[in-house]
């Protein structure tokens, strides 16, 4: 829409400025103008390079990513999901992939891991992913190094209280960190 009105209204009136000033700095200043209003619309036009709408599903908060060829491999930032052979496991999958499925979403980066994953909150028109996973119950929160993840622990608290996902029997639940410990 802005390129439109851009192309059909301000370029023309632009040039027809450009045709009409004399002067050496008057038509150099008109030129600026008119790049500098076309690149703004085409900025405008292309959608942001970081938006995606190919993923696949590996658990609850590990996605790969697919964007122009290239794979990337990322963490769901502020959650830890069950795995995927501990009780809700598939079920956390699921919903993952229910709301972002077919949808297409940002990617909030806030680093790497350990084994070299990025670790990102997704965003889509449906709000930060990763937090209605855990107002869900499909995922609890875990933030190891203390930053960020604003709205996450009232979010499992809401979880709990309502005894959704995961905490469907209380709050005395096997984390998916210590399922890891003992199975693997």
């Amino acid at each position: 829409m802005w390129r439109t009105i851009v192309e059909v209204f301000l370029s023309p009136l632009l040039i027809e400025i450009f045709n009409r000033s004399t002067g050496l700095m008057s038509r150099f200043l008109a030129i600026f103008l008119i790049l500098s209003i076309n690149l703004i619309s085409t900025l405008i036009y292309i959608p942001p390079a970081w938006a995606f709408n190919s993923v696949k599903f590996y658990d609850g908060d590990n996605i790969t990513i697919i964007h122009g060829g290239i794979k990337a491999q990322v963490h769901l930032a502020c959650i830890d999901a069950p795995e995927l052979k501990q009780a809700r496991g598939q079920a956390a999958r699921k919903a993952l992939k229910k709301l972002v499925n077919d949808q297409s979403f940002e990617l909030n980066i806030l680093g790497r891991d350990r084994i070299g994953r990025f670790v990102a909150e997704i965003m889509s028109d449906r709000g930060n992913i990763n937090r209605i996973l855990v107002e869900q119950g499909y995922a609890q929160f875990y933030n190891p190094s203390g930053k960020g993840c604003d709205g996450y622990i009232k979010a499992e608290r809401k979880a709990q209280d309502l005894h959704l996902g995961i905490w469907d029997k209380g709050t005395n639940i096997q984390s998916p960190q210590e399922f890891r410990r003992a199975s693997y």
